[in-house]
């Protein structure tokens, strides 16, 4: 009987063990070079996940077009963030890029990542991973309002997310079938207004893409919002249980 007894007590003790422990952090990587200030605006943004969540960010940021530094931790992400502009990277560096998307993990990409890479590399990305092929920048400072669209406002991404005031909204060929639209410019009495933000899928992997990230987005606490609803949605984990205690 005592040998029952402490082997129900330790097995209790270990349940409770194993039900306290804290999830795994989500490990992020980010990759940013080019137009619209990315390397401060991830900077800034890296800062504010990690004081308001588990999660483990590490950062490849170019300053030449020519190469990536420490993409080598983009073996181990669970999630890729990129906000690149018309790289040329060597081959060596290409491959470890293209081994995350290849292997169905997520990605979050913004902006210029719609044209991020070589030629035959942004034809993959883009219009494949992503699901919506890059046809030109429009005008780079035509002011327009990010809305969600009627069928997708109760979208994870869009938890909290209301209208949001950008700039210089991109041009795009026709969608991926695939591709989810979650948000719209807001121009009323246009047939199809123009996507600003979607959702697709390659390789079993989630992916979201928005043509938002110019340097002022990042200071708008509702485009924070919906990228850090982007990550977790596209890494199928919970944000509210990887919160940090305040």
């Amino acid at each position: 009987m005592k040998h029952l007894l402490l082997s129900l007590t330790v097995l209790g003790l270990l349940t409770a063990h194993a039900g306290s422990q804290e999830p795994a952090p989500l490990k992020i990587h980010m990759l940013g070079a080019g137009e619209y200030k990315p390397v401060e605006s991830l900077t800034a943004f890296k800062k504010h996940l990690e004081e308001r969540y588990r999660v483990e960010c590490s950062t490849s940021f170019g300053k030449d077009g020519k190469s990536l530094p420490n993409l080598d931790a983009l073996k181990n992400a669970d999630v890729m963030i990129v906000f690149l502009r018309r790289m040329n990277l060597p081959e060596e560096q290409m491959a470890i890029i293209r081994d995350h998307w290849e292997k169905g993990k997520p990605v979050v990409a913004l902006r210029t990542a719609s044209h991020g890479f070589q030629e035959a590399d942004n034809r993959l990305f883009a219009g494949k991973v992503l699901g919506g092929e890059y046809k030109g920048p429009g005008s780079y400072t035509a002011p327009f309002k990010a809305i969600p669209t009627e069928a997708q406002k109760e979208h994870p991404i869009l938890r909290g997310v209301g209208p949001i005031d950008s700039r210089g909204c991109y041009n795009f060929d026709k969608l991926a079938e695939a591709a989810v639209v979650l948000q719209v410019v807001d121009a009323p009495g246009k047939k199809v207004p123009a996507p600003v933000s979607w959702v697709h899928s390659y390789k079993g992997g989630r992916t979201f893409f928005s043509t938002m990230g110019v340097p002022e987005d990042f200071e708008n606490e509702t485009f924070r919002r919906l990228l850090t609803n982007a990550i977790f949605w596209t890494a199928q984990r919970d944000p509210d249980k990887l919160k940090l205690a305040k």
